[in-house]
């Protein structure tokens, strides 16, 4: 739309503009801007403090330009090409580029974890393992038990644990089976449950060897 408005008044804008333009030049002077009554002021008083302002502006002059010849600047260091060329020469002589060009070595989260951890603090890789155990059985994986083996604040724990939580994969429903999560705490949860189900059934079996030992001891004596 706006091209079409700016297309229909083109011609109205440059009608008879030669014209207008050879009147325009024709002017012995252009109109002059509007001063500021501030700058008014300050133009009387320069006038009164010496009236012929505008002829010392015009004029030449010859004493000052006398001085301006007489000054000169002679140099007697290097030219700063030089200078400048000799300390990056020296910088990368001190600086030589590395003679062992391996790839660095990859950190599984992007850093080097520190070796000696202070107490009260803790690294990422151990936050995240006592987190997602505590999603896999809270029962079992306190808060305080967490804070002693860590070697960290109880109510810190408990922060941690509020706000912060291994992510999980929620798969939708679908015709042929129910929404579920399947994330990293319900694999652990699983694994934990089989676990615990084997040392139970473990425990079991010692249990009745150890019985049956016993009976057969007894037998004998």
């Amino acid at each position: 739309m706006g091209a079409l408005v700016t297309k229909a008044l083109r011609p109205i804008k440059t009608f008879n503009i030669e014209n207008r333009a050879h009147r325009e030049i024709a002017k012995a002077k252009p109109t002059p801007a509007p001063r500021y009554p501030e700058n008014i002021a300050d133009l009387q008083r320069t006038l009164e403090a010496d009236p012929n302002i505008d002829e010392k502006l015009d004029r030449k002059d010859e004493e000052l330009d006398k001085r301006l010849k007489d000054v000169y600047v002679t140099s007697f260091g290097r030219p700063e090409d030089d200078v400048t060329r000799e300390k990056q020469t020296k910088h990368k002589s001190l600086r030589p580029l590395p003679q062992d060009r391996k790839m660095p070595e990859q950190y599984d989260f992007g850093f080097k974890e520190p070796e000696r951890i202070p107490y009260g603090r803790t690294t990422l890789r151990a936050a995240i393992n006592f987190i997602a155990s505590h999603q896999a059985n809270p029962e079992e994986v306190t808060p305080a038990k967490i804070a002693l083996e860590y070697k960290l604040k109880e109510e810190d724990v408990h922060s941690i644990l509020k706000y912060f939580k291994t992510y999980e994969v929620y798969v939708p429903e679908t015709k042929t089976s129910p929404a579920m999560f399947a994330g990293p705490a319900q694999m652990r949860k699983q694994l934990y449950k089989l676990d615990t189900k084997e040392l139970e059934d473990n425990k079991s079996k010692e249990d009745a060897s150890t019985t049956q030992e016993n009976v057969k001891a007894k037998d004998a004596v």
